[in-house]
């Protein structure tokens, strides 16, 4: 793989031909699927290959490329290549519907868009398809060369992410943050050259990108990797070719800790970590004492990357995701809505993005540098921090977040709905689900009107999973809604329904 094509120098390209020159055989990605495992070589022979078709459909540098198509080890090539060529990259998630997906371009300027060879075959309002390789096609989208788009400076990938309202942000990434981020992760972790982790997790969410996907160039970290998550192939996976490592999210854990018989986790797998939604204690011990290890919470955020790590072997007996990471400085900030003893969470560090694409710098919290998280926090005599609650009041979709304004912006579209409000609940498989708590209109409004109305605008894991049908929204005194008495209604309705869908 040769160097970044201006002449500058790239420490990810570096790093990574070291291991193409020094072991050429090893495996990097193992492929349980396909029964076969893609070397050191064989990844830069691909990424030479992805770099020059790139050029031949005029993907220049600085030109701003989404990728969409998901765990494919296309997806490791591709950042090589474009690592090479200076193309920046915005990795979204492969449920992202086609609206969505140009709705992004046209708001960051991006020229290109990479999806499944077969995904959104139709969508015309992606611009021109293009093979690419065999399981990818290359979109050129209808933004001119001359458009005003925002800045990317020397970012090497937006990462998105949700701000506490309206519209998801992008961050602006630099190389060096990754680097840094990587470096902190792996330390704190104990994640070497020989350990081989289960890529079980989203490779485009910034969780996977820091840990899944940059060791692999860093250090030589292998993988295992199917597209997606399959918990009845995992131990099999895990067990075939020796893992190490599993970066989880809590839903997973829960899983296994339901589906799995004592003494069946793979004694290879020896080091797990859990972030993207808060670890309970009882997930932590219920899988200890079935299989005799210890989930380890991390934190992280896509504006700093990786924040804290818990790296007791013991269990606690209260939650926490650990002290900080190497080059990492956690503040406390008073807010009011705080709980006593903590903070709402500010966070300073080498790995920290310069800010949003487009110039939009982060909120420092008033300390001139760092970004305020939408967390409150508070630290135990060890200094590990708890986290205590959200600014905020995302949903949390087996470890995806979804903020309630951007679903009710959509049903609120819906013709036959009067009001609208979204707000999570409880659910035993993926952490929390989405509740739509309707007013009806003019007309009859069924669970599966909303169901295919919102399939039709919104990611799957972004559709109400539960319908509930009421005369009024609950508003409080001032005239905004009363949330607790939302949330009460919603959890007596789904005690009475059980599940029925509409209640």
């Amino acid at each position: 793989m040769p160097s970044a094509s201006d002449g500058t120098s790239s420490e990810i390209l570096e790093r990574f031909n070291r291991i193409v020159r020094d072991e050429p055989h090893r495996p990097l990605i193992h492929l349980p699927l396909a029964r076969r495992s893609v070397t050191a070589e064989e990844l830069s022979t691909a990424a030479a290959e992805q770099r020059v078709r790139l050029a031949a459909r005029g993907v220049l540098r600085g030109h701003l490329l989404i990728y969409v198509a998901g765990n494919k080890p296309e997806w490791l090539a591709l950042w090589l290549a474009c690592r090479a060529s200076g193309i920046v990259l915005m990795p979204v998630d492969a449920g992202t519907t086609t609206s969505e997906i140009a709705a992004l371009a046209t708001r960051f300027g991006a020229m290109w868009i990479i999806t499944g060879a077969s995904d959104h075959a139709a969508a015309a309002d992606l611009g021109t398809p293009a093979a690419f390789v065999p399981h990818l096609t290359l979109w050129r989208t209808r933004i001119d060369d001359d458009a005003a788009v925002p800045s990317l400076g020397d970012a090497a990938v937006l990462k998105l992410t949700s701000g506490s309202t309206g519209l998801s942000k992008a961050t602006s990434t630099a190389e060096r943050h990754l680097v840094v981020d990587t470096e902190h992760i792996v330390q704190a972790m104990g994640i070497g050259a020989a350990d081989i982790q289960m890529a079980a997790i989203p490779l485009t969410h910034a969780y996977g990108i820091g840990n899944v996907v940059m060791p692999v160039f860093l250090q030589g970290t292998a993988i295992v990797l199917r597209e997606s998550f399959v918990p009845q192939r995992f131990v099999e996976d895990a067990s075939s070719c020796g893992a190490t490592v599993f970066p989880g999210v809590p839903f997973m854990f829960d899983h296994f800790i339901a589906h799995l018989p004592p003494g069946a986790w793979p004694r290879c797998l020896g080091v797990l970590m859990s972030a993207g939604a808060r670890l309970e204690t009882t997930t932590t011990a219920a899988f200890f004492n079935s299989f005799g290890v210890k989930i380890h919470s991390f934190y992280g955020a896509s504006e700093t990357g990786g924040i804290a790590y818990d790296d007791r072997a013991e269990l606690a007996d209260e939650g926490t995701v650990g002290r900080p990471l190497d080059g990492v400085t956690i503040s406390l900030l008073p807010e009011e809505g705080a709980p006593p003893g903590g903070g709402r969470i500010h966070v300073d560090g080498a790995a920290l993005s310069t800010g949003y694409a487009g110039g939009e710098p982060f909120d420092s919290g008033g300390r001139g540098s760092g970004f305020l998280t939408g967390d409150f926090g508070r630290f135990n005599p060890r200094g590990e921090l708890s986290l205590t609650g959200r600014v905020s009041s995302f949903i949390n979709v087996a470890g995806r977040k979804v903020q309630p304004e951007e679903v009710e912006s959509v049903l609120r579209q819906m013709p036959g709905v009067a009001d609208v409000r979204v707000l999570g609940a409880s659910d035993p498989a993926r952490g929390e689900q989405i509740v739509a708590c309707l007013v009806p209109g003019n007309g009859a409004v069924t669970a599966l009107a909303v169901r295919q109305f919102s399939a039709a605008r919104l990611a799957p894991y972004k559709i109400p999973r539960t319908i509930v049908l009421l005369d009024r929204i609950p508003l409080n005194a001032r005239g905004k809604t009363d949330r607790r008495e939302l949330e009460t209604i919603v959890a007596d309705r789904l005690r009475r329904a059980a599940g029925t869908g509409v209640l």
